[in-house]
Order: C-alpha cells, then structure tokens, then sequence
C-alpha cells in the first residue's frame, strides 16, 4: 500500500573540485536531494472505526465477539481479545524519477575526463512539517536500479534508516546508514551503472483508543557523494 504523496527528487549538485596530487587525478562532492511527503489522506481506515472525542478523533473500542469488524483490503482489522484492531501498516513508495549521477556532476564535464570512483560521505534528514496525530516508525531509505519498479524488486538494497517521528515533532539528524547497502551502491556505480531509482518504505499501527490517523509530514534526506575521476 502506497500512501506516500507529492514524492519528488530534489537535485542540487554542490561541486568541490581537489586536485590529488601529480597523478592528474581529481575529486569532487554533490549533493542528491530527495523530498517526500506523507498524508494520511490516503489512509483507507474505515471511518466506522473513527470515534470523535473532546481531545480529539480516537479509534474506537469497538466489540467484535461475534461480529465481524469494518475492514478494508489496504487497511484490514481484525478481533483480538474482543476489540476490533487494525493490522499494522507497511507504506512504501518510489520517491521521484531515474536519478542520472553523471547528470547531476555534469558542471565537471570540462574538467574530469571519466570518473572512477563514487563514495557516500553522509546522509541527513530535516522534518521540516509534521501535522500527524500518530507515530511513524523508522523511515528506511532505499536504492535500486532503474528499471526497479517497488521496493521488493530484485536488486533494491536499503541505504539507510530516518529514526521513528513522534507525532507532531519536527528535526534534522544523521540517517543511519546500511553498511551493506551503502558499499553495494558505491560497488553498482563503479561496476553496472550510474543511474538509479530511490524509494522509502516505513509502517504505522493504529491501537484502539489510540489516536485516529489525520495530518502530513514532509522530510527531506540528502545524500553527499564524492566522485574520483581524471583531468582532461
């Protein structure tokens, strides 16, 4: 189930150039920016399961011995110990279009002749806006090739991880980065292609009594990469 909206990459090259040495070899760093927007409009939680309530729409406790309990393909509820209770939620999207690496350094056309390496330095986050009434878990970070078409296509690894967002909370930190997913980007780059595709994928759980799900959030994740190549 997709309920990411408004996904888009953002790409801001920021080119440092450095000479490294006699060798006629040089490096250079650029940022890929990447924006993803999260509404729970898109949420198909039944609203028979939508109780208002003076500090605001809770999940009703609704009794289910021997009734079934209002649910949805996307959203299923299902009775245990008596109460309806929605199943948690996995939420995964593509964020954005194919990113072309060799697009983005392509002010170094002038000056690298052909580049031969590519390493990530750091990837951060910014939740720049954040309505949600509910929790989201960790919001993992994730690449593939190009023709990759969802998360669970062959050849998607996770780059990193955005710690869980409390509701309503807002910030900037460090994305934990995937050891194995991180050297497999840097080893598809220098050995298959420099064109790739991101995604996100993260879950929520939705408890009775709990808050009902309403509101958006927007994070934004850049990732700063170093190329090294040779001089014309």
């Amino acid at each position: 189930m997709s309920c990411f909206s408004s996904l888009r990459a953002s790409l801001a090259p920021l080119l440092l150039l450095a000479l490294a040495g006699c060798d006629q070899t040089t490096t250079a760093t650029f940022n890929v920016g990447m924006e993803a927007s999260l509404s729970t409009e898109d949420f198909s939680v039944p609203e028979a399961l939508r109780e208002e309530t003076a500090s605001g729409p809770r999940v009703r406790e609704l009794a289910c011995d021997g009734v079934p309990c209002p649910s949805t393909a996307e959203a299923p509820v299902v009775c245990t110990a008596g109460i309806c209770d929605p199943e948690p939620l996995t939420i995964s999207a593509q964020v954005g279009d194919v990113v072309d690496l060799d697009e983005l350094a392509g002010d170094l056309d002038d000056v690298v002749g052909e580049i031969d390496s590519l390493e990530i330095l750091e990837v951060n986050y910014q939740v720049s806006r954040n309505t949600l009434t509910i929790p989201v878990e960790d919001v993992e970070i994730l690449w593939g090739p190009a023709g990759a078409a969802s998360v669970d296509a062959s050849g998607v690894q996770r780059l990193g991880v955005v710690p869980a967002i409390a509701a309503g909370s807002t910030g900037e930190g460090a994305v934990q980065l995937d050891d194995a997913g991180s050297a497999g980007f840097t080893s598809y780059y220098e050995t298959t292609a420099h064109r790739f595709k991101f995604f996100v994928r993260t879950g929520i759980d939705l408890m009775p009594a709990g808050a009902f799900p309403e509101g958006e959030l927007d994070v934004a994740v850049t990732m700063r990469v170093r190329i090294t190549g040779s001089l014309l």
